[in-house]
């Protein structure tokens, strides 16, 4: 499954060879698609620089208490990343096959994306 929705994403992320793309006013469900992709690029961006701030946090935490701090911070990041690939897959499904599928499924991601690396800054002591 994992493999399977990150090919859909690439599929969805490609290039309109013919126009260049305006997010502010999307024509086509393609040009909407691949503005939902787009945004989920910069939510995912944004996650990983809080998760690095996480990282740095846990592994300061780590002469304060005995847990091993980032190993947990790095399985829950792990874990979290299975769930939201297969909860935003579900999301798509009843769009399975249509032009919308890739939207509803980017829009999915980006917000489950930014709501964790909310997370993640209240962990990291950015929030």
């Amino acid at each position: 499954m994992k493999g399977a929705l990150a090919l859909l994403m690439a599929l969805w992320a490609a290039p309109v060879l013919a126009q260049k793309l305006d997010c502010r006013m999307p024509v086509t469900q393609q040009d909407i698609n691949q503005c939902a992709y787009q945004d989920y690029l910069v939510a995912d961006d944004a996650l990983n620089r809080s998760y690095r701030a996480a990282i740095a946090r846990a592994r300061d935490l780590e002469q304060y208490v005995s847990a091993d701090v980032e190993q947990s911070l790095r399985a829950a990041q792990r874990a979290w990343i299975a769930f939201r690939d297969l909860a935003c897959a579900v999301e798509g499904m009843p769009n399975e096959g249509g032009s919308m599928q890739p939207m509803i499924v980017s829009g999915c991601l980006t917000r489950l994306t930014w709501a964790r690396q909310q997370d993640l800054d209240l962990f990291g002591g950015e929030g």
